[in-house]
C-alpha cells in the first residue's frame, strides 16, 4: 500500500502555472534599440503571458505597441508612428547555488512598423523577423545579461545588448531599481540601422557597441498586483559613425545624447 502510494506521488504530473503582467509606460523621447533616439514622447504598451512548468521550463507569449504622441508622421517620416512586436519564445531556470539562478530565454520575434510605407524588398509590408536569446545570471547583488538578435528580414544582421540590473527595497511598498548597458550589432546591423547617404562620405562602420544607456527608476507598489514607477534614463551614443548621423538629423529631433523620462503602471497576475 505505502509502495503505491508513493509511486502515485513519483508519476504525478507537475502542475502547470499560469500568469502574466501587462503595463503601460509613458516616454519622454522614443529610444528605440539599436537607433538613435528622437525627442518625441510616445506611449508604449505590452503585456506578456507564460505558461510554467518547473521540470519542463516555460512557454511565453509576448506583445508589444509603440504609439507617436507626436506630429512626427506628418512632418518627418513616419518611422515612429506605430509598431508592434509580437515574440514567442521558450525558457528554462537553473538554480546553480543558493541566490545564484541562471534564466534562459530562446524565441522568435516579428517586427511590424505600420506606419513605414512598404520600403522592404520581398516583404508585402513593414516586416522585420528575428530569432531571439536572451542569458540572465540571477546573482545576490546584481543580475547580468545579454540578449542577442538575429535578423532574418529585411537583411540579415546581429544586434546585441548587454548590461547588468540591480533592485533594492527602500521598504513601505517601494524599491528602486538601477541598469547599466550597451548595444550594438556587427557591421551589416549598425550600417543598415545608422545609413550610408547623409555624411560627406560613406561611412565606415564596424562591429561593436554603438550606445551606452542608463537608468533609474522609483516603484511603488500600490497592492499585490499593481505597481506604479518614475524613472530617469539617460542615452549616449557612443559610435562616431552613428553620431555623424545624429548630428546630420539634429534639426528633425534626433539626438545623440539625451536624457529621458518614464511614467507607467504596472499589473501582473
Amino acid at each position: 500500500m505505502w509502495m503505491l502510494a508513493a509511486l502515485m506521488l513519483v508519476n504525478e504530473p507537475e502542475p502547470v502555472e499560469i500568469h502574466g503582467f501587462a503595463d503601460t509606460y509613458w516616454y519622454s523621447a522614443n529610444v528605440s534599440r539599436g537607433k538613435i533616439p528622437f525627442a518625441r514622447p510616445i506611449l508604449f504598451q505590452e503585456c506578456e503571458l507564460d505558461v510554467v512548468s518547473r521540470d519542463l521550463g516555460q512557454l511565453n507569449f509576448y506583445y508589444a505597441a509603440t504609439h507617436s504622441l507626436s506630429d512626427v508622421r506628418d512632418k518627418v517620416c513616419g518611422r515612429f508612428d506605430i509598431e508592434d512586436d509580437i515574440l514567442f519564445t521558450y525558457g528554462y531556470d537553473f538554480d546553480l547555488a543558493d541566490g545564484w539562478k541562471l534564466k534562459t530565454r530562446l524565441g522568435h520575434l516579428w517586427i511590424l512598423s505600420r506606419a513605414l510605407k512598404p520600403p522592404y524588398k520581398g516583404v508585402d509590408d513593414a516586416t522585420a523577423r528575428e530569432w531571439y536569446t536572451r542569458e540572465t545570471l540571477v546573482a545576490p547583488w546584481l543580475n547580468f545579461y545579454t540578449a542577442v538578435h538575429y535578423r532574418t528580414v529585411p537583411y540579415r544582421g546581429v544586434y546585441f545588448k548587454s548590461g547588468v540590473t540591480r533592485t533594492i527595497d527602500l521598504g513601505r511598498g517601494f524599491s528602486m531599481t538601477g541598469e547599466f548597458c550597451a548595444e550594438g550589432g556587427n557591421k551589416e546591423w549598425n550600417a543598415n540601422r545608422y545609413g550610408h547617404r547623409i555624411t560627406w562620405r560613406k561611412p565606415d562602420y564596424r562591429a561593436g557597441p554603438a550606445d551606452l544607456r542608463a537608468g533609474l527608476v522609483l516603484n511603488y507598489g500600490i497592492c499585490d498586483w499593481c505597481l506604479v514607477s518614475a524613472g530617469i534614463h539617460r542615452f549616449d551614443m557612443v559610435m562616431d559613425e552613428a553620431r555623424a548621423q545624429g548630428r546630420y538629423r539634429a534639426a528633425k529631433g534626433y539626438r545623440n545624447d539625451l536624457t529621458y523620462y518614464t511614467l507607467g503602471i504596472f499589473v501582473f497576475f
